[in-house]
């Protein structure tokens, strides 16, 4: 039994063997701590570009948001007053009046406000464009 013991018995190392290790190991620690800065930097750069992106949508946000505030206010406006002007046409009796209003009111209807939406979306992916009026 000791003699088998004695199979699994670890030699020590030389000196030298020692002195390789330490090289070893010493380039192994110098390795590590360059790519965990490495890395460090790395995952800096994606939260600083997140930051960037993150303001950037919510900028389009805020464009996007004026713009259907704007378009449907004014849309909105124009309709009460073509419907204005078609009750002063039911009043009066007035069918040129009555027919002015009621094909401004389906031609207004008809009008997407999203049309112009395709435009801002493709200007906010260009970034040759640098700034957006609505």
């Amino acid at each position: 039994m000791k003699k088998a013991m004695s199979i699994f018995r670890k030699a020590k190392p030389s000196p030298t063997q020692a002195l390789e290790g330490l090289k070893v190991f010493a380039e192994v620690v110098k390795d590590n701590h360059k790519i965990t800065e490495e890395e460090t930097t790395k995952r800096a750069n994606i939260f600083a570009m997140r930051d960037v992106e993150i303001e950037k949508i919510q900028a389009q946000k805020e464009v996007l948001k004026t713009y259907f505030d704007g378009i449907f206010s004014e849309r909105r406006y124009m309709i009460e007053q073509m419907f204005d002007k078609l009750d002063k046409g039911i009043e009066n009796n007035n069918l040129e009046l009555i027919q002015m209003s009621m094909s401004s009111i389906v031609s207004i209807a008809q009008e997407s406000p999203l049309k112009q939406v395709e435009s801002l979306m493709n200007d906010f992916k260009n970034d040759d464009v640098k700034s957006i009026s609505i």
